[in-house]
């Protein structure tokens, strides 16, 4: 994730144009969390935190929430919004969590930011932090939506991401792994032992699901993300793709990237208007799991 570490990304662009998460999520994590009548909710961390979207919506339902980033310029951004009481935030890498003591945490979370790390070591390092009754959440959005309205669009959007010649090779490494459903962490909390893994997508369209050797529900509504959206509100949300920040970098004299993509989307679309609100279905995934006993 070094693009978002990188003094050519803005965060606060970030901080104003990136959704929040249903509120519903918070409760589902929750719900699955205290099925065990042994656990508590004293302290959840919320890892890859950027600029603390997620580590707030938290706070009503964790007396202690500490937000993590490897990105000191994300955390200066979350750091400048107010709560009460106030997030503790800390850099640090999310495989090697050392100022929290094993066993000592009751939920972790990541909100889009899990195909950012080494999965190995990540797990591993949730494994140790986390109380035997506790409980891992990884989930994320993929960026891409089927247009109800203008399925043309569907195909464009996933070109200009994934493809090469277009946005694909400015990306981080790891993007995949998102893409692909988090799929190789379903894999590895598996091949370790964890307990009660529960693996959601939505809608059927996440790439190469559903898989024959670690099969996701398929859910029937968004839980993750229901982000109505305009083609401004769009063209804004693109506008936080560090992938196109990268491409900027390398060549600072072409045109806005998101200016581009949201006019070639708009004529195949036949729109002009871009207040028109939009009818998307967000693609997104859902982990649950405790740590093996």
């Amino acid at each position: 994730m070094a693009t978002y570490s990188h003094s050519i990304y803005d965060s606060s662009n970030y901080q104003n144009n990136r959704p929040q998460y249903k509120e519903a999520l918070v409760d589902a994590i929750l719900e699955y969390h205290l099925k065990n009548p042994e656990a508590t909710a004293d302290l959840a961390v919320d890892v890859a935190t950027g600029t603390g979207i997620f580590a707030r919506q938290l706070q009503r339902a964790f007396k202690r929430v500490i937000g993590v980033d490897i990105s000191e310029v994300m955390l200066r951004s979350a750091r400048k919004v107010d709560t009460q009481p106030p997030i503790e935030f800390v850099q640090s890498p999310a495989e090697s969590l050392l100022f929290l003591e094993s066993g000592s945490v009751d939920v972790v979370t990541v909100a889009t930011g899990a195909h950012w790390f080494d999965i190995e070591g990540f797990v591993a390092e949730a494994k140790r932090v986390l109380k035997p009754t506790g409980t891992l959440v990884i989930f994320g959005y993929t960026g891409f939506a089927s247009f109800v309205d203008y399925p043309q669009c569907d195909t464009m959007l996933k070109e200009f991401g994934l493809n090469d010649s277009k946005l694909g090779s400015y990306w981080d490494q790891g993007r995949d792994v998102l893409v692909e459903g988090y799929r190789d962490y379903h894999k590895a909390l598996a091949n370790g032992k964890w307990v009660d893994i529960f693996r959601r997508i939505y809608p059927n369209t996440i790439q190469g699901e559903p898989s024959a050797e670690f099969p996701p529900v398929v859910g029937e509504s968004p839980l993750v993300m229901d982000y109505s959206v305009t083609w401004r509100v769009l063209k804004n949300y693109w506008s936080t793709w560090s992938a196109l920040a990268t491409y900027h970098r390398d060549y600072p004299e072409r045109e806005a990237f998101d200016q581009v993509l949201i006019r070639e989307m708009m004529t195949a679309a036949g729109a002009s208007d871009m207040d028109e609100p939009l009818n998307l279905e967000w693609e997104e995934v859902l982990i649950f799991c405790h740590p093996p006993q």
